[in-house]
């Protein structure tokens, strides 16, 4: 989830883990898109 300035980026999971495999494959969609992804902050979903 983000807004059209690409300032922020929200990635959203209906589970409390996603596999690496997965997490992954999101990173280069998004680098491709255009998003600074040196600003993603994980969070721990225990």
């Amino acid at each position: 989830m983000s807004e059209p300035q690409k300032e922020y980026l929200w990635i959203l999971s209906r589970t409390p883990k996603v596999s690496l495999t997965d997490y992954n494959a999101l990173l280069n969609r998004l680098k491709n898109r255009g998003f600074d992804l040196k600003k993603l902050e994980l969070t721990n979903q225990d």
